[in-house]
């Protein structure tokens, strides 16, 4: 279904960022405050459609400023492949103190987006009474948008937070107060799923430009995320069919091996194997480029990375794993994270050339994931089609051989594939923001059986003085989730809890 806008996906880069500006207020300083919309109220604002495509829009732009900076610092600084550079909170991460009051865990910029969400889902229905040119079409492609873009929130803060409040009802008032108790974890995410289903009923195919398929959300977008999702609920038939479901469009596909690898699919983005970004351009520069440039946050583990890519000196360095030296970082450049600054495998962005967008989910992901589902589900031919799509991805990157694992004449166990899935998506998804939630995930199935995943992290990762304290706090399950800031605690006490680890 190919579904024709009026408006250009455009707008959610730069008419929409005004809508941030212009329409709501971003204060997160108090707890859950998703500042509510008493300048636009009820009478004046959802009056027409393309009030509703602005508002739509703002969902989208709402996560242009903090979110790729949250979700890359989330899912890497507690790993073992980047190391920190002693600012702020990444000292205390890197000792394995992951404090309340550390700004790392301010959860506010998402929820400010859920209640973007929310506040759509309830109000952009009226206005099928209002603007006769305003279809029940348009509006449940909307709502699908909107759907999904809480259900994925909520699949973030549940993966780092653990029990969260789930607030499924618009701010509406700068009087109303959210003191809203946390959710048990499996309550959240059969809501994540509720919602992705919603959306996936009347998510559309393709938009009319590049920009909009990849940069909002269509049925293969949700897809993706309903594929990642199972993974977690451990229900991997349906995990197995939603990654289907995106491989048989026929629409993706892996950036080949070569010199464009790193141009096409991290500087020029919205590649063939894109699936959903976050769209920048040079009105909006993304966020993440200065972060790993000027004075860089962190920067790749050398003592670690080159475990994960071999160097061998008698082969042309261009011949090796694309992913590696020159590709997810540089070596010659302070081990800097290459992909986010790099035009190609030489030069360096300019401050003005940082319009890459923040891939969210490409089509390597889905093929991993489905790879995971195969080798956990286990059937017959599971295992050994398993070990194929992880051979698909390393033959597009040309992996070195020391790296391989499971060699084609072997027969492959689910304890082995495991271990390389979990080996291979640290070199595909290299600093993306994966690596945590890809070592918990499936370290914590069956009750923490592979505990030896988060165990083996922390003893190439962590300093050497501080490695068994690490250790030692690792072994209580419910550290392997943020504290909730404690700004928030202060602000929501007593209906909001610490998570139990850190209450003391």
């Amino acid at each position: 279904m190919l579904y024709k806008f009026q408006y250009k996906t455009k707008s959610i880069k730069v008419v929409a960022m005004a809508l941030l500006v212009s329409l709501v207020s971003l204060s997160c300083d108090d707890w859950l405050h998703l500042e509510p919309q008493n300048s636009i109220t009820v009478k004046d604002y959802w009056q027409s459609k393309e009030e509703v495509h602005s508002a739509a829009m703002g969902m989208y732009s709402s996560m242009l400023q903090d979110h790729p900076s949250l979700f890359i610092r989330w899912g890497e600084v507690r790993a073992e492949m980047v190391t920190s550079l002693n600012y702020g909170d990444y000292i205390f991460v890197n000792n394995g103190d992951i404090l309340p009051t550390l700004g790392l865990v301010r959860w506010a910029p998402l929820y400010r987006t859920i209640n973007f969400c929310n506040n759509f889902i309830e109000k952009a229905p009226s206005v099928l009474d209002i603007d006769d040119s305003f279809t029940r079409e348009m509006l449940d492609v909307y709502l699908s948008e909107a759907y999904a873009i809480r259900g994925l929130m909520y699949f973030y803060l549940v993966r780092f937070f653990g029990e969260v409040p789930l607030v499924l009802e618009a701010t509406l008032s700068d009087d109303q107060e959210l003191r809203i108790p946390k959710s048990p974890m499996s309550e959240v995410l059969a809501q994540i799923e509720a919602d992705f289903i919603r959306a996936e009923q009347t998510a559309v195919v393709n938009f009319d430009d590049i920009e909009s398929d990849k940069g909002r959300i269509t049925k293969a977008a949700i897809n993706a995320m309903q594929a990642n999702l199972y993974l977690w609920t451990n229900d991997y038939n349906k995990s197995i069919e939603a990654a289907d479901k995106v491989i048989n469009t026929g629409k993706f596909g892996l950036v080949p091996f070569g010199q464009l690898w790193l141009t096409t699919l991290f500087h020029e983005t919205n590649s063939i194997e894109g699936i959903f970004e976050l769209q920048y351009t040079d009105q909006y520069l993304n966020p993440f480029y200065s972060m790993f440039n000027n004075n860089p946050l962190f920067t790749a583990n050398a003592d670690i990375i080159e475990n994960y890519f071999p160097i061998d000196i008698y082969l042309d360095p261009d011949s090796l794993d694309i992913r590696g030296d020159r590709g997810s970082y540089r070596s010659s450049r302070q081990y800097k994270l290459w992909k986010y600054i790099g035009v190609n495998r030489s030069v360096a962005k300019t401050d003005d050339q940082s319009t890459s967008n923040f891939i969210v989910y490409r089509y390597a992901d889905v093929l991993l994931l489905k790879a995971e589902a195969l080798a956990m589900r286990a059937n017959e031919g599971d295992l050994e089609e398993s070990l194929r799509l992880i051979n698909v991805i390393r033959n597009r990157s040309k992996a070195a051989k020391e790296t391989q694992e499971i060699s084609d004449n072997e027969s492959p166990t689910t304890y082995g594939l495991i271990s390389y899935i979990v080996n291979e998506r640290a070199r595909e998804f290299a600093f993306e923001g994966k690596r945590w939630l890809d070592v918990l995930r499936n370290a914590r199935r069956n009750n923490y059986e592979r505990m030896d995943l988060i165990r083996t992290m922390v003893l190439l990762g962590s300093p050497s003085n501080r490695t068994q304290t690490i250790l030692s706090k690792y072994q209580d399950t419910l550290s392997h989730y943020f504290p909730i800031n404690q700004d928030d605690i202060n602000a929501g006490y007593p209906i909001l809890e610490q998570n139990p680890f850190y209450r003391n």
